[in-house]
């Protein structure tokens, strides 16, 4: 078996039958997630409020960014190659979702940094109404702005009889390369870890801060409490900080590919070569779907509060 055998039938294969699988995995996922996150101890907390938005979105990406991948990729099914609507819808919906999820996830990040600060009038920030207000204006923001795809998106000839729904050639393919590779590539990671950095920064210096006491004149005044973080906070720090690095983990190589084909852009390559790499995009583009579809099980590892409201709504499920 030749290497571009080899590739395009682990694709071929990863999607045919992992795929599926992923699919079933990721929409149970997302709606215990969102049977945990919408009940009443939770969905008043700004940061639950974000994942939820972040469980909507992943949802809706499973249905129609992963599935049109699958029929495509593992069953040779593949309506955007012949249909205009499916070709533009596919390219819009794998454009704005994932900017749904990486902002959202961001907002949340932003949230338990500011409720983490040990400056009162900072933590007064994290609001419930303010976290609404942001999601639906964030959303709207990236549903206006990718309506490009919508023009641009056209279904292309590259040999006769093989048909394949592409971004316009030209201007476009660089402006949206670069883009992709910016908005949904470096910046939604970089700003996660910063924020989550924060956070962390936050909560380790108000672990030492203590209670401080200060002579003033005739008296002893204590100054300085700490900000004391309720369970539930510190458990939704928790979930977010492991979503921010499996965020990171699951679209670090997605991103790393688009680099490299972009710094071998200009590069004379083989058609074995092109394969070869068209095969690992598609093996990437795998792994960039699990994120969206493990969230659930990495919170059930890492917050007993999770595990407790998950195993108490399945009980009275099943009563």
């Amino acid at each position: 078996m030749s290497t571009v055998s080899l590739f395009y039938s682990i694709a071929h294969n990863l999607f045919q039958f992992g795929g599926p699988i992923l699919a079933s995995v990721g929409t149970i996922s997302c709606i215990l997630n969102l049977m945990v996150f919408t009940k009443s101890s939770l969905r008043k907390n700004p940061c639950a409020i974000c994942l939820i938005a972040v469980n909507i979105s992943n949802f809706m990406f499973i249905y129609f960014g992963l599935l049109f991948t699958i029929l495509a990729t593992g069953y040779n099914i593949d309506p955007s190659s012949y249909n205009i609507f499916c070709c533009r819808f596919r390219f819009y919906i794998a454009t704005v979702l994932p900017c749904y999820e990486s902002s959202c996830l961001i907002l949340a990040s932003i949230d338990r940094t500011l409720l983490t600060s040990s400056n009162a009038t900072t933590r007064q920030r994290s609001t419930c109404r303010a976290t609404i207000i942001s999601i639906i204006s964030i959303c709207f923001f990236w549903t206006v702005f990718h309506v490009h795809a919508w023009i641009y998106t056209q279904i292309l000839e590259y040999e006769p009889n093989y048909f394949v729904c592409f971004n316009q050639p030209g201007a476009y393919t660089v402006f949206i390369t670069y883009y992709s590779l910016t908005i949904n590539g470096i910046l939604p990671p970089t700003l996660m870890v910063i924020f989550g950095c924060w956070t962390v920064k936050n909560i380790r210096q108000a672990r030492r801060i203590g209670q401080r006491l200060i002579a003033v004149h005739t008296g002893i005044v204590a100054v300085g409490r700490p900000h004391i973080l309720q369970s539930k906070d510190q458990q939704l720090i928790r979930m977010l900080l492991v979503d921010t690095i499996t965020y990171v983990i699951c679209k670090s190589p997605l991103i790393i590919l688009y680099i490299y084909e972009q710094i071998t852009q200009y590069t004379e390559k083989s058609a074995e070569q092109q394969a070869i790499e068209q095969a690992i995009l598609q093996i990437t583009y795998f792994l960039f779907f699990t994120e969206s579809c493990i969230g659930c099980y990495t919170n059930i590892l890492v917050s007993k509060t999770f595990r407790k409201e998950l195993k108490r709504i399945l009980t009275n499920t099943r009563l």
